[in-house]
């Protein structure tokens, strides 16, 4: 089941309907990001993919065709269905391609245009379908409940950052939306000029952050530096390198009164408290030597694995 989606890059550099491969693919490869992550977003139960017609490249433009890949028996019910029951009107709608809500707007790219960064008071949801969103000056702009949720998903945004990237390049002066079926049609349902580029910018994630988790081990560690400055020591412990700060003040003053002494291979064995956190999705690890319990010294003679004796202990 194919439903068609065309946008067009335009300005001087695309006059003779050529545009540099380094600026087309990434913009390629971001428009289908945003359809796939636009079908999550809305709840799509499927795998959307991005396909290239065959008659695609225009001058100055590109049309994009793209269909759910699906086994034969998905298929069939999606055809009993129809595309309104497997959600592909509702993406089209999304990506300002479909029919829309009557007295809502034209879906993600019109959206962003329309609000153009002011800040927003207040989200409200209809049961038909709608969403109203106030904003700062009093302004309320209406659109769907699914062009809302792409609105406020993180992935989303960052993908339509992307396809704004080749308005970047002198020469590139806009992208519209235009009608897919209609290739000699240049009329766009959507115009973005460059100075708009920067309202696509994808605002940072919400403030997520979960509580850390905190534990203490028992660990063998070997010393890789040593940061009398900063108080952190850079360890390994055999699969990973890691630095941690040294909280034993016993030990940190034999340090300085030069009580302890390091040659190249000592290992320590200690407490180690390991700090997780997580902040916008994203896994960070603190480490702390609460307690040195032993230096081991590097090994000053290799170790023989059969008996030696020296020739005095012979006779």
């Amino acid at each position: 089941m194919l439903k068609k989606a065309r946008i067009a890059y335009t300005g001087p550099a695309l006059e003779q309907g050529e545009m540099p491969v380094r600026d087309l693919a990434p913009a390629l490869l971001a428009f289908a990001h945003l359809v796939e992550n636009s079908y999550r977003a809305i709840g799509g139960q499927q795998n959307v993919k991005v396909l290239l017609n065959q008659d695609s490249l225009h001058k100055g433009s590109f049309d994009i065709t793209f269909l759910l890949n699906l086994d034969f028996l998905q298929q069939v019910k999606i055809f009993v269905d129809s595309s309104k029951e497997s959600g592909l009107d509702d993406l089209m709608t999304v990506l300002g391609w479909g029919t829309t809500v009557a007295g809502v707007g034209k879906g993600i790219f019109w959206l962003i245009q329309k609000i153009r960064g002011r800040r927003i008071k207040e989200i409200s949801e209809s049961k038909d379908d709608k969403a109203r969103i106030s904003l700062e000056d009093g302004e309320i702009v209406e659109t769907t409940k699914g062009t809302l949720k792409v609105f406020l998903d993180v992935d989303c945004r960052v993908s339509l950052e992307e396809v704004m990237k080749p308005l970047q390049e002198d020469g590139i002066e806009a992208i519209e939306l235009r009608k897919p079926d209609q290739a000699e049609d240049k009329e766009p349902l959507v115009h973005i000029p460059k100075k708009d580029a920067v309202l696509f910018k994808a605002p940072p994630a919400a403030d997520n952050e979960e509580e850390p988790l905190e534990r203490e081990t028992d660990a063998l560690v070997a010393i890789v530096s040593i940061n009398f400055q900063s108080g952190k020591w850079r360890f390994s412990d055999g699969s990973a390198v890691f630095w941690a700060a040294m909280e034993d003040e016993a030990f940190n003053k034999k340090v300085e009164k030069g009580e302890v002494s390091f040659t190249n291979g000592d290992m320590l064995r200690v407490r180690l408290r390991i700090r997780q956190s997580m902040k916008d999705g994203k896994l960070t690890s603190d480490y702390a030597v609460t307690k040195v319990a032993e230096q081991r010294r590097a090994p000053k003679q290799i170790k023989l694995d059969f008996p030696y004796r020296a020739d005095d202990e012979k006779k």
